[in-house]
């Protein structure tokens, strides 16, 4: 998470859209959690790692960070995208979540990585 901490070091809210149940939904970038580890594993420039099970793939090209959960995860399967951007005279986090696992599991996923941007946000304020 120290890359993910790194990302939102100047992010001050996040703004969450959760797509759950919903392959095919078209206003996405990608419509599976399969699609989008696929297109991001095929991109090139960047860094692909497993962190206690999880594929965290970093892309710096557009600051940000894909969470993947592990065939084994009640959420699985599932991407996280967290990313900083700017908005107006903000720096922001967003994060969208593809979810194609029962509700209360893609529930319990958002949940858990809200909590996440949350403690990355008391870590970081002075």
């Amino acid at each position: 998470m120290r890359v993910f901490a790194a990302l939102v070091l100047t992010a001050v809210f996040a703004d969450i859209a959760v797509a759950q149940n919903t392959p095919g939904k078209t206003d996405r970038e990608y419509t599976t959690a399969a699609s989008a580890l696929e297109a991001m594993r095929a991109k090139s420039g960047v860094k692909i790692s497993v962190q206690s099970g999880w594929t965290v793939i970093e892309d710096r090209s557009t600051m940000s960070l894909w969470s993947f959960t592990p065939s084994g995860h009640p959420a699985h399967p599932a991407a996280i995208h967290r990313r900083v951007v700017q908005e107006g005279n903000n720096v922001v986090m967003k994060m969208d979540v593809l979810c194609e696992a029962p509700k209360p599991a893609c529930d319990k996923v958002v949940a858990d990585f809200q909590g996440l941007n949350q403690q990355v946000r008391k870590d970081i304020k002075p």
